[in-house]
């Protein structure tokens, strides 16, 4: 297969995002009966939330994978290839798969001009069914009640922390917000989060109530220790269930990772009753964990992370969590963001918890003017500037830092993808 021809299999399913966010089921049920309805030809864990989702279906995967399984991950968005957002026992998805698919269904994505989410959905649970996996892992896009992937019947639903992102699809308040989010919860099928605020506890616990599904707040019955922590990572004890695990190792850093651990183990028990798991193939699992771009230390002289939050709670997690490493005057910023993003609660997050910023001026996505963020971050008595390149900031970053200087680019998976192919 020539490269041209995946090329112009990405054009044309990146021109499908002209037509936005399509909220509804009718068209991932066509492209699905259209190829054999794969979904069901597959067990499935299913993921929602604001923040964690990646981070804990990454886990499960790994955690999975160490049981022997032959596990899918379906997550989004990617960083540098398209293929990242579909796995099979970590290997992406094969250029020729995408354009076979592609080409076969093409007809009839002309005809009903589905979302570009909606045709890599039905395209993962497509390649799922081909190989065919014993488990996946699937992630929302946003939302969850009428997101592209809620036409899975799985065996366990799991719902991160909800938090504020995308209000004007998901609703202006918390309550709205979790019950799109708890849309995923299926009759009968277990329930687990790991949430924190009451009125979203309150929202989840009804709609299984209401549904007869097992619900489980990992928080009533879970805690942690944390032994030691660093930028690579944390051991740790875990007690869940009136069990207690000893000194487990999870190489992804942040302490509020271990929010993420505590549900993706607790997750375990219900899977059980369908797989065979065995506690070494959890503590192994999480210990070889790979998910980039969150917390991701990629240089530690000079010390550069880069960390795809993007909102306002995933902004203050990062920044209370190096802030134990390093003071306000040693950490510099590299950001850019959505124009739907809060910048001013990200912009007050930054200017409290590092020294400089430097804004990207990047066409990726539908940024925010970078002149706005950087006037509102003036204003606010932070020292912004606008910045053209990453390869600008690079010769700066490795020819006169120091490794006590730590670099957090930081603000969206665009800027993630960039950094990495063009900082390192």
């Amino acid at each position: 297969m020539a490269k041209n021809d995946y090329r112009d299999t990405l054009d044309f399913l990146f021109s499908l995002q002209r037509v936005g966010i399509k909220l509804g089921l009718d068209n991932i049920r066509t492209l699905l009966a259209a190829v054999g309805n794969p979904q069901a030809r597959w067990p499935a864990i299913h993921i929602a939330g604001t923040n964690g989702k990646g981070s804990t279906a990454a886990m499960l995967e790994s955690i999975l994978l160490n049981a022997g399984y032959t596990v899918g991950l379906y997550t989004s968005p990617h960083l540098i290839d398209f293929s990242e957002r579909i796995r099979i026992d970590r290997q992406p998805i094969s250029t020729e798969v995408v354009v076979e698919f592609t080409r076969r269904l093409r007809p009839l994505i002309e005809k009903i001009e589905p979302s570009f989410f909606e045709v890599t959905t039905a395209l993962a649970f497509w390649h799922f069914a081909q190989r065919p996996v014993e488990i996946a892992v699937v992630e929302t896009g946003m939302g969850g009640r009428l997101d592209s992937t809620n036409v899975l019947a799985p065996l366990i639903s799991l719902i991160t922390p909800v938090d504020y992102d995308h209000q004007q699809y998901l609703g202006n308040t918390l309550k709205e917000i979790a019950a799109e989010k708890g849309g995923i919860i299926k009759p009968g099928v277990p329930c687990l989060t790991n949430n924190r605020h009451p009125e979203v506890l309150a929202v989840l616990a009804e709609m299984c109530r209401s549904r007869n599904a097992p619900f489980g707040n990992v928080f009533e019955e879970g805690s942690w220790e944390i032994l030691h922590a660093d930028l690579l990572g944390t051991r740790f004890n875990l007690a869940l269930g009136g069990r207690n695990w000893q000194n487990l190792a999870l190489n992804l850093p942040g302490d509020y990772q271990m929010e993420n651990v505590l549900l993706a183990i607790a997750a375990l028990e219900p899977l059980k009753k369908h797989l065979h798991i065995p506690d070494q193939a959890a503590a192994t699992g999480l210990n070889s964990v790979l998910w980039k771009g969150r917390l991701h230390l990629v240089s530690t002289d000079p010390p550069v992370m880069i960390d795809v939050s993007h909102n306002p709670a995933g902004f203050a997690r990062t920044l209370g969590f190096i802030g134990q490493f390093f003071p306000k005057n040693r950490i510099n910023a590299i950001t850019f963001l959505q124009e739907d993003k809060d910048f001013r609660k990200i912009g007050d997050l930054l200017i409290s918890g590092v020294q400089e910023i430097f804004i990207m001026d990047l066409r990726l996505g539908k940024p925010l003017n970078p002149q706005i963020y950087r006037d509102y971050l003036q204003e606010k008595g932070g020292s912004a500037q606008i910045v053209d390149s990453l390869e600008t900031l690079r010769e700066r970053i490795f020819r006169s830092s120091s490794p006590q200087q730590l670099w957090l680019v930081i603000g969206s998976h665009y800027l993630a993808g960039e950094a990495y192919q063009k900082l390192l």
